[in-house]
């Protein structure tokens, strides 16, 4: 690489857009995007400290169903429903490519789902697992239930859109 190279600024870390997205359209790349990805961050908060942990989801829809473990985060989610989600594009990690930039920040409140609650059934059957599993199984179902979605994708700037754009769950 030349060094008049490495001092330019790229730019899509210049260029400027606020276009966004029509409703339709951002739900179903949002859609999309979490249909194509297993893996998230799920930050909770106790007392003024935040823990955030890694765990595997499935989506129906928009909202991200987790098997939680007894431990911290189900301690924190039972005294404070109020969570984020950040789901982002493994390829970033790695890249030096800014178009590799993609993520969602899931910002809601968490409800705990025990085997004896309706729903659990249906968000366990989400994980693919024999249902022997459920019955020896001593977790619960984390169900997230978004308020706020952030997408972010440095690549919309080469569509001429704003690379952040914002859903908000209607009735809010």
């Amino acid at each position: 690489m030349k060094e008049h190279e490495i001092s330019e600024v790229p730019e899509i870390l210049t260029k400027r857009t606020s276009r966004q997205f029509s409703p339709e359209e951002l739900e179903a790349r949002i859609l999309k995007f979490l249909e194509s990805r297993r893996l998230c961050v799920l930050s909770t908060c106790r007392d003024n400290v935040p823990r955030s942990t890694p765990i595997l989801f499935r989506s129906k829809g928009f909202f991200l169903y987790m098997a939680g473990e007894p431990g911290i985060k189900l301690g924190n989610i039972k005294l404070n429903p109020k969570v984020s989600v950040g789901v982002f594009n493994p390829e970033a990690e790695f890249s030096d490519d800014w178009h590799d930039i993609l993520g969602l920040q899931i910002s809601g409140h968490a409800k705990l789902i025990g085997k004896q609650d309706p729903g659990f059934q249906e968000a366990f059957t989400l994980f693919g697992r024999p249902q022997a599993w459920a019955e020896h199984w001593f977790g619960m179902m984390i169900e997230v239930i978004p308020d706020r979605i952030e997408l972010l994708s440095m690549a919309l700037k080469l569509e001429d859109y704003a690379a952040r754009q914002i859903w908000i769950r209607p009735g809010l």
